[in-house]
């Protein structure tokens, strides 16, 4: 760890080693750490009886826990499993709107909504929406619905179906049609 005990007036402060520093009320320390250093720096100040006050100026990345009531934990992650059962859950049909547009109208920050739905389902909202949508196409596919109706089924437009076909074949590495000839070798259509 490479953290220098500072006292200060100001914002910056000037170096000075901790042996020194007399401990007084009107004494205050700047210790500037970057976050893998912090709680070694935090045990070190209790273990030697140091008080000190924690200010953090910085960002939240989405490691990071968010360090909130249980109330306001509690809160976002209910909105975040609103969203992922409201877009996620259903049938496909209509695309859900911009994240921007669907964090405005739940109220939750655009960042603590990727963060969080990130960290309960592990990857972010549109690469889960377009995984789930995919599985459901496979299974409509499976079912012997042609590919242009199972793309007008999980939301795609009518002239939109080459888009879906492309994704597909993204997702699963083969064609619509392939793929259905690999459950039924000759397609059986309803």
């Amino acid at each position: 760890m490479n953290a220098s005990l500072q006292p200060t007036t100001s914002s910056e402060g000037s170096a000075l080693e901790k042996s020194v520093l007399p401990q007084t009320e009107s004494t205050k320390i700047m210790i500037v750490l970057n976050a893998k250093d912090f709680q070694e720096c935090c045990l070190e100040l209790v273990r030697q009886q140091i008080a000190f006050e924690v200010k953090y100026n910085g960002y939240l990345s989405p490691k990071t826990v968010i360090d909130r009531t249980s109330a306001f934990k509690d809160n976002y992650l209910e909105i975040v499993k609103k969203i992922h059962d409201k877009y996620l859950q259903g049938d496909f049909g209509n695309v859900p709107p911009s994240e921007k547009e669907i964090t405005e109208n739940h109220g939750i920050k655009p960042a603590l909504f990727k963060s969080l739905f990130k960290k309960v389902y592990g990857q972010p909202f549109y690469q889960l929406y377009t995984a789930k949508r995919m599985e459901r196409a496979a299974s409509l596919l499976k079912k012997g619905y042609k590919a242009n109706e199972v793309a007008l089924m999980i939301g795609y437009s009518a002239s939109s179906a080459i888009k879906f076909n492309k994704m597909f074949q993204k997702y699963f590495h083969i064609t619509p049609k392939k793929y259905q000839l690999q459950f039924y070798g000759k397609i059986n259509r309803r």
